[in-house]
């Protein structure tokens, strides 16, 4: 059973509600982890989606540098599993963990790249693999949700990731920390519960198609079911219900 001990409240957003593409957060780099970044790398989040593919986070050089120069780290979800892809000026290295997130639940995910060695952690289960360390990776931003879609053919031949804008990813994250900083999509506390300081909180430069906390689609509206004067309801998450209209039998005699 995995553990993360939380004090704080880790707010939620939602990411491509309503098929609204894009949706990303961008964040910048601080100085105080900018060096570290370059050999480990520890991300840790809380996900809670329908739709197994989008990208989820990418941190790297920024994407005017050549392709051929460029570094990133990536998270991503396939029908393949949890996918990672690291790529330190040469090849592509692409890590995958089988498993299934789209089920509407919510799912405890940790990637975590020290030096040569890259962990891919689902739930309860967890895989470590061999990755390349022959150069630092340069990290100049960083991207939650999604990213925006100006050059994204370029963008695709150059990092070679999952997510096109069909594949935005669609679902809900929640307590999204990498290294000791949190990266919190809406403002929050300044102080945990025991009055203690939370942890280094970092806010968006920038950011698109993101709704505060966890909310589902309006999977009424967007399937439109309804058939025979039935009533239609959107329940959490991403689902829906039927209400027939009740009929009274009379009998004459």
């Amino acid at each position: 059973m995995y553990v993360w001990i939380c004090i704080s409240e880790y707010g939620a957003a939602t990411f491509g509600r309503n098929g609204v593409v894009p949706s990303y957060a961008l964040f910048a780099v601080p100085d105080s982890i900018a060096d570290d970044l370059a050999y480990y790398i520890d991300v840790k989040f809380f996900v809670r989606t329908r739709k197994q593919s989008g990208l989820i986070f990418f941190v790297g050089s920024n994407a005017s540098v050549a392709g051929s120069n460029q570094t990133f780290f990536t998270i991503e979800f396939s029908q393949a599993g949890v996918v990672s892809r690291l790529k330190l000026g040469g090849e592509i290295e692409t890590n995958v963990l089988p498993g299934f997130v789209a089920d509407g639940v919510q799912h405890f995910v940790r990637v975590t790249r020290n030096h040569s060695l890259l962990l891919i952690q689902l739930d309860d289960t967890s895989e470590v693999y061999t990755v390349n360390c022959s150069m630092p990776l340069v990290a100049d931003l960083i991207y939650v949700g999604g990213m925006p879609l100006k050059n994204t053919h370029r963008r695709r031949e150059a990092r070679d990731t999952y997510s096109a804008p069909s594949e935005q990813f669609s679902g809900t994250l929640q307590g999204i920390q990498l290294n000791v900083l949190r990266l919190q999509l809406f403002p929050v506390n300044s102080t945990d519960e025991d009055g203690s300081p939370p942890p280094s909180v970092e806010l968006p430069v920038d950011s698109f198609g993101v709704d505060e906390g966890e909310q589902s689609d309006d999977m009424c509206r967007l399937l439109q079911p309804c058939t025979n004067n039935a009533t239609c309801q959107t329940e959490f998450y991403n689902e829906y219900r039927l209400l027939l209209t009740s009929c009274v039998v009379v009998f004459i005699t």
